[in-house]
């Protein structure tokens, strides 16, 4: 089961980007690279995910990352009914990024 970005980093899912760069630089420092290999890729795949505003409302809205998103859209084209023809992933794609726009706090 893959954790959660903001539990692996320690912070509140309503840090700001500023919090969440520190934090991820002191658990660099504690977990470099090249002594705790496992677990620095595991703080980098966790601030990879929540860096921004809308990679933070990504991982909020659908609890993981870029990949969830294009199986949601690949979802989307395949439940096209057969009168129907299937979005176009352009389409899908603006829909979820509008979905998230409204989202934003």
């Amino acid at each position: 089961m893959k954790q959660d970005p903001f539990v692996v980093l320690g912070i509140h899912n309503e840090a700001d980007d500023e919090a969440i760069k520190q934090r991820y630089l002191a658990l660099v420092r504690s977990f470099p690279p090249d002594r705790e290999p496992e677990r620095f890729q595991e703080v980098r795949a966790a601030y990879e995910a929540v860096r921004g505003q809308r990679e933070r409302l990504e991982t909020m809205l659908l609890q993981t990352s870029t990949a969830a998103l294009s199986r949601l859209k690949l979802h989307c084209l395949r439940q096209a009914s057969p009168d129907r023809h299937p979005a176009s992933e352009a389409t899908v794609t603006a829909l979820v990024l509008e979905g998230l726009h409204r989202a934003r706090p």
